[in-house]
């Protein structure tokens, strides 16, 4: 009788794992005539068991982006600091321009974070950082103009392409020690 209940356990498990390659197989197989007959049987049963919930990593996809430009004089094309840096460290990773990346969108970020939690500028320690960058790129005397401008898109991949997008733009002026707000 052992016997018996033992060769019949081997047999049901193996039934079983018969049933569920099947049906796995039939859940990856592409659409054929036949897969309005058997997929809602495969569904449920793929659904209940393996169903993998990718919100717990991604529980909001990005759908904004922030974008830090300057220009050292009015007359001047605006220039995209983040994109010539990121250039040049996907040619070479090797180098600290991963790092200076870095610094400049945590710059943007909490610097337009700022702006909209209505900081005072002598709050924002970031202003004083980005105005030294400022002068490093411009000259001690210059006066730049700085925009960060943030995306707000279905798409992420069309965030700076795409005109169907809300934006908001902070533009102010940096001189030798003071910070102007338009």
């Amino acid at each position: 009788m052992k016997a018996f209940t033992l060769h019949t356990l081997k047999l049901t498990l193996l039934g079983i794992l018969g049933l569920h390659l099947a049906v796995h197989a039939l859940y990856l197989a592409p659409n054929n005539p036949a897969t309005p007959q058997y997929m809602n049987f495969v569904d449920t049963y793929m659904g209940t068991f393996f169903t993998q919930n990718w919100h717990l990593f991604a529980p909001e996809p990005a759908t904004s982006s922030l974008q830090l430009s300057y220009r050292c004089d009015s007359l001047q094309a605006w220039k995209f600091p983040l994109n010539d840096l990121l250039d040049s460290h996907k040619s070479l990773p090797v180098t600290a321009k991963g790092k200076q990346t870095y610094v400049l969108q945590h710059l943007a970020r909490e610097i337009f974070n700022s702006k909209i939690l209505k900081k005072t500028d002598a709050a924002m320690d970031e202003l004083h950082i980005l105005q030294r960058y400022l002068q490093d790129q411009c000259g001690e005397q210059a006066a730049a103009e700085v925009r960060l401008q943030r995306v707000f898109t279905q798409d992420y991949s069309k965030r700076f392409s795409n005109t169907e997008v809300r934006t908001e733009t902070f533009t102010f002026g940096i001189k030798q020690e003071s910070f102007a707000w338009n």
